[in-house]
């Protein structure tokens, strides 16, 4: 499965210009953890970024700063990690696990924006997997036992 077809395509968005309060308060209103930075170039938006409710904390709460006088870029620290929306959904964990990170932007082959990919979004797809697993482990076992019996 492709993670084009399994990310978030409802995610908040904001400018490097948006002030921190302001990001802070869009993210309690609408319940996320987590929002994209973005910068428009030529008609389509590209990922600039991410900032999570901890960075907002780490970085601006901690440090007592005003949080109307920070900007999301200027809290914006070292590379942004992306997946393309064609990886493999196994393929974009190890990438997320190689980072270090719990979430992505996720990019078409242009680099613009189409989604959020979490730790979140493959765990329901993971945990059917599991079962399925689980399923067929039963269904060898019972066969098995079957198969003894018919034996003895």
């Amino acid at each position: 499965m492709k993670v084009g077809d399994i990310c978030a395509n409802n995610f908040l968005h904001v400018s490097l210009q948006e002030s921190i309060l302001n990001i802070a308060k869009l993210m309690r209103s609408q319940n996320v953890g987590s929002v994209v930075v973005i910068e428009g170039s030529d008609g389509q938006i590209r990922p600039s970024g991410l900032i999570t409710d901890r960075d907002i904390v780490i970085e601006v709460v901690a440090t007592k700063i005003d949080a109307s006088t920070v900007t999301a870029g200027d809290i914006l620290s070292g590379e942004l990690v992306t997946v393309k929306d064609t990886v493999e959904l196994l393929d974009a964990l190890n990438h997320l696990r190689y980072f270090g990170v719990r979430r992505a932007a996720v990019v078409d082959n242009d680099g613009h924006l189409v989604g959020l990919f979490s730790i979140d979004d493959a765990l329901p797809i993971l945990s059917a997997q599991f079962s399925e697993i689980i399923q067929l482990m039963s269904n060898e076992s019972d066969i098995e036992t079957q198969q003894r019996g018919e034996r003895l």
